[in-house]
């Protein structure tokens, strides 16, 4: 994948150049477009206009593609660019009033059968379950946005209407994706913090080079997780056994100045002595090194009455 965009454009790339044959799926699409990003414009003696603004070129071209096919209607398209910042330009797509935009309005579910704005209407394709995906698919060619897999796993998309956020949560979880709200300003954030649940996202929208993208930097970033485990552990335990070495040592020269060391019996006194001749062995190494050799939990036993012995003659 490019590594002049962010993964998060390049999921928004590869779902705008996804093309389907079936009318329905095309008008979902479009549907899930204009309740993230368009703007219903009230002119007053019922006549009514639509904007659409994005920041994404293939989102635009997106829009227009699906409007030209399925509605045949007028529109014009104004770039801009933003005052704050300068290199990001933005895409409008603007529809004045005409005949043909009303009924699109409410076949995409903006409008109710009264022509009034609706928060959501229920629209008969999204019984479907490839219209569902397509629905999806567009509201996050308009609002979404996910996250880099090297970073933290985060996927969002906003809404403005509460009875749209709830809607789009309950098509989520028909796929096994549990979503969060959270109020940002005026917006209400839908969001996925869940690796399995984003990768299930990307195949259900159809975003799947960007998925195997997804898994391929999540399997190496889990597989370096699990090394770095690993490696922690291993020198947690090296430090824990060297400490404990040093201890023993400690103990050992003193009670061997005191004279301790010689009313041991064999076993005991020939592990002293093996210590102090080797303080960075380990109890295996240091088993190895008996006559006759024993196994590390012989010496550890052999060491712990070391200990003791030598903490009651202190």
């Amino acid at each position: 994948m490019a590594d002049d965009l962010s993964f998060s454009a390049q999921v928004k790339s590869e779902l705008a150049h996804i093309q389907t044959d079936l009318d329905s799926c095309q008008r979902m699409e479009l549907a899930g477009l204009l309740r993230a990003i368009g703007r219903v414009e009230l002119q007053g003696g019922g006549r009514i206009a639509l904007s659409l603004t994005t920041d994404s070129s293939p989102t635009a071209r997106k829009v227009i593609r699906l409007l030209r096919t399925n509605f045949g209607l007028e529109y014009r398209v104004m770039v801009m660019r933003r005052q704050k910042l300068r290199k990001n330009l933005v895409y409008r797509v603007y529809l004045p009033h005409q005949e043909r935009l009303q009924p699109m309005l409410r076949a995409c579910g903006l409008i109710d059968d009264d022509g009034s704005l609706a928060e959501w209407v229920d629209v008969p394709e999204l019984s479907h379950d490839n219209c569902r995906r397509a629905y999806l698919r567009g509201t996050f060619l308009g609002t979404g946005w996910v996250s880099s897999p090297e970073r933290q796993h985060h996927l969002e998309m906003v809404t403005t209407a509460t009875e749209a956020a709830d809607a789009i949560g309950q098509m989520l979880f028909g796929y096994g994706i549990s979503v969060r709200m959270a109020y940002r300003k005026e917006l209400l954030l839908l969001y996925v913090k869940d690796a399995e649940q984003i990768a299930r996202f990307l195949n259900v929208v159809g975003a799947h080079q960007s998925l195997l993208h997804y898994e391929d930097v999540r399997a190496l970033k889990e597989m370096k997780n699990r090394v770095n485990r690993q490696v922690n552990a291993e020198t947690a335990n090296l430090a824990k056994t060297a400490d404990a070495a040093a201890r023993q040592v400690e103990v050992l020269e003193r009670w061997q100045a005191a004279g301790g060391l010689a009313r041991l019996s064999e076993p005991l006194r020939e592990l002293a002595a093996l210590r102090l001749a080797n303080p960075d062995a380990s109890l295996k190494e240091l088993g190895e090194m008996c006559h006759p050799p024993i196994g590390k939990s012989g010496v550890a036993h052999r060491m712990r009455q070391l200990m003791a012995l030598a903490g009651n003659s202190e």
